[in-house]
Parts: structure tokens; C-alpha cells; sequence
């Protein structure tokens, strides 16, 4: 905390003396954008966060104040997403990603404009504010099919040319809107008598979500696609637009964008044939085709990944209803760069443990969406005990744990 201090105490006592003149009036709304534009020109979102904390908790600023100058910021941010500078043609995947940013600017002004007037309603508009804040709640929910799409199309091929810090950074902050989102829908599936007393909370929240979603887009407009656009090539493009496909769209997302894209599953690449013996793989216990090989794979009622010894990722099987998303960007990538940074210290010390033989099994189970999934990993090694990789194998496991009893009889159900 002291370095923050250090590094951004000027900033501090600008926006200090932008509060003074803001509530003597002494600044114009246009002068008050100009000066916080300036303040905004180096200083990262979580900055202003702890700025804005220092502000009220150590300075004495009523959170009222600093609220409004947390809505000049939002202005700022979406003026700019607005603008429309989009870098890139008609069909290309920065384009459409651009768009869906414009998309979600809308719904984040149209929220923020719903929360600043539930937090001024009489008690009998509150219910009808309510109402529309989970209309366009329901319509943000499609952030995290955009984020997915950037998590597993765009930011492997920027890792393949070195751009590897920015999408880390920007997963972090896509987390910290997951969880954000996920406290919002929590409070918002609460009896409409116990919203009223939430008025507060969620205007808070909301004015987070809205600011941190806002600079978000800005940074990845500004700075992550026109370097996107400058290092991948043609060919790349076109795989990150199959593996965007692949994930599917936004309710938000432009349907003439993305007509005959939806559903559609890249064909997978045959294996080569001049590796195989009699059109067949031969092992120890009997021989398949390659043909045969896949089909079981991608019949097993599990998700299976297999990252090889220097952890790149290197399979997976292709089942009808993934739980967790894979596209074949992710071929060829560090698994831990498929990872939120959150949690990479614990895929570390699995292969870690795995490679040091201490260990050959880890296993996790969460749940997700009122279902329990099983997620294990297991050590891959040779008939001599040497580390070839490591197998994760994912399977929701919700039914099989209703098992009751015994079932001996094959029957038409």
C-alpha cells in the first residue's frame, strides 16, 4: 500500500482539489471531464478504486461526492466506446468484437441510468425500477459468452506472438467482473420487500460493475486489438474466428454478424497417415483405426484434456455438451496461461508434484449450476515411469450420486 501512495499521491491531491471545486462550483461540467481525463491518462481502474477509498475513509469526502466523480469517469469511458473507431473491416473478429463492445456499452449506460434513479425513487416506483434492472441484468448476462470468446479464441493466438502479459491482466479483471455479476444476480433474486432495503448496496455495486466493465472496454479497444490486428496473421484470423464460432454469441451480438456462424464446429483434421501401420494404430492389447480412435474418445461420458511434458496443451475429445470451454486455439498453449491468474499457482504445483513422482492424482469437485462436477487430474507416464503429461478428465456427476440400489435389467427407457 505504501508504493500506491508513493506513486499516486499526486493524483490524490488532484482529485482532492477537483472535489473542493466541484462543491464550491467554482468548475464547469465540461472543466470537471477535462481535469478527470488527466487524471485518468495513466492510472489503472483499481487505482481510482483505492483513490476514491483514501477519499472518503481518510479525507472525510462524503461518499455522495465521490460517487459523482465516479459518473464523470463512466461518461468519459463511454464516450469514448461510442465513438465507434472500429480497426477493422466488416467479418473480421475484431470488428464483431468491437460491435458487441458498443452492444454492452448501451446496457451499461441504460443500467447505470436505471440504479441512479431506483436510488432516488419513492417507495412505489421502486418495484417498477427493479423490474427493468432485471431486464437489462438478464441482457448482461451475455458478457461472459463475450469474455469466453476472448479468453479462448484471441488471447492463445496474442501468447503465440509474445503478447502475453495483457490478456493476463484482462482475465483478472474478467474475474473481477465474474464475481461482481455473480453478487449482482444474487441480490437481485431477493423478494422485491427486501431489494427496497438494498437500494444502497446495490448502487454501489452497480456503479463497480458499470465503471470496471467501462474502462475494461476501453483499454481493450485502445490498446489490446490494434495489437491483435498488427501481430496475427491472415491465417490465424481465420482460426480465432472458427474457434469464436465454436463458442457461439451474445444474445447482444448482431445476428447479420454472425448468420451461418452459430453451432458450427471446425472439422477436425484427419491424423497423418504416413505414421500409421495398415491404416492402423497397433498397440500392445489390439490395434484401432484412427477413425476408431476418435469416435471412442469423443464418446466418453467425460471431458478429457491431455497437456504434454512441457505443459503445452495438446488434445482434447469433443463431446455434445462441454462442461468447461475448449476450442482448437488452445493447441499448442501453456496450460497455464489457460487458467485465471488466480489460480495457476495450483495447476503449478500439481504438474510440479506430478513430475517430482510425489503424487499421480489430484482431484477437485465444485458445483456449478445446481450440478456437481468431478474434475481430476492424473499423471501420464511410460512403461518405464517416465512423465509423459497429464490428464484432466472433467464429468458431471450429479446423477451418478443419486445412484440408489442396484440396476441388473436392460430396459427401453
Amino acid at each position: 500500500m505504501s508504493e500506491f501512495f508513493i506513486r499516486n499521491n499526486e493524483k490524490i491531491e488532484l482529485m482532492k482539489n477537483l472535489l473542493v471545486k466541484m462543491d464550491k462550483d467554482l468548475i464547469s461540467p465540461d472543466e470537471i471531464k477535462r481535469e478527470f481525463k488527466e487524471i485518468l491518462s495513466d492510472i489503472t481502474p483499481a487505482d481510482i478504486a483505492i483513490i476514491e477509498n483514501v477519499l472518503i475513509t481518510k479525507e472525510g469526502f462524503p461518499a455522495e461526492k465521490i460517487h459523482n466523480l465516479c459518473d464523470t469517469h463512466i461518461e468519459i469511458f463511454r464516450e469514448s466506446i461510442e465513438k465507434k473507431e472500429i480497426i477493422a473491416e466488416r467479418g473480421h473478429p475484431i470488428y464483431l468484437l468491437m460491435v458487441e463492445h458498443t452492444e454492452i456499452a448501451k446496457l451499461l449506460g441504460m443500467l447505470h441510468k436505471i440504479v441512479n434513479e431506483l436510488k432516488d425513487s419513492q417507495e412505489e416506483n421502486i418495484e417498477k425500477k427493479l423490474v427493468e434492472l432485471n431486464t437489462i441484468n438478464n441482457y448482461l448476462k451475455g458478457i461472459e459468452n463475450h469474455m469466453l470468446r476472448e479468453e479462448n479464441a484471441l488471447f492463445p493466438f496474442l501468447e503465440k506472438h509474445d503478447v502475453v502479459q495483457p490478456p493476463k491482466i484482462l482475465w483478472t479483471e474478467h474475474d473481477s467482473l465474474r464475481e461482481r455479476l455473480k453478487e449482482l444476480n444474487e441480490i437481485l433474486v431477493k423478494p422485491f420487500d427486501e431489494l427496497s432495503s438494498l437500494k444502497e448496496k446495490l448502487y454501489s455495486l452497480i456503479l463497480y460493475i458499470v465503471d470496471l466493465k467501462s474502462s475494461h472496454i476501453y483499454k481493450e479497444n485502445k490498446i489490446l486489438f490494434p495489437t491483435a490486428v498488427q501481430k496475427l496473421t491472415n491465417e490465424e484470423w481465420r482460426e480465432v474466428k472458427n474457434a469464436m464460432d465454436e463458442v457461439g454469441y451474445a444474445e447482444f451480438t448482431p445476428l447479420e454478424l454472425t448468420e451461418g456462424s452459430k453451432g458450427k464446429v471446425s472439422e477436425a483434421k484427419t491424423a497423418n497417415e504416413e505414421f500409421i501401420k495398415d491404416g492402423n494404430v497397433h498397440f500392445v492389447s489390439g490395434e484401432l483405426s484412427t477413425k476408431e480412435i476418435e469416435a471412442i474418445f469423443d464418446t466418453l461420458p467425460v471431458e478429457i484434456t491431455f497437456i504434454d511434458k512441457e505443459d503445452r496443451v495438446k488434445y482434447f475429445n469433443k463431446v455434445d455438451k462441454r462442461i468447461f470451454i475448449r476450442t482448437k486455439s488452445v493447441i499448442g498453449r501453456s496450460v497455464q496461461n489457460c487458467h485465471p491468474p488466480k489460480s495457476v499457482h495450483i495447476v503449478e504445483k500439481i504438474l510440479s508434484d506430478f513430475k517430482s513422482k510425489k503424487r499421480d492424482l489430484a482431484e477437485f469437485w465444485i458445483n456449478q449450476d445446481r450440478n456437481i462436477v468431478y474434475i481430476r487430474y492424473f499423471a501420464v507416464r511410460d512403461t518405464n515411469g517416465n512423465y509423459l503429461g497429464t490428464l484432466e478428465v472433467t464429468q458431471d456427476v450429479t446423477e451418478i450420486r443419486k445412484l440408489q440400489g442396484e440396476k441388473r435389467i436392460y430396459s427401453e427407457e
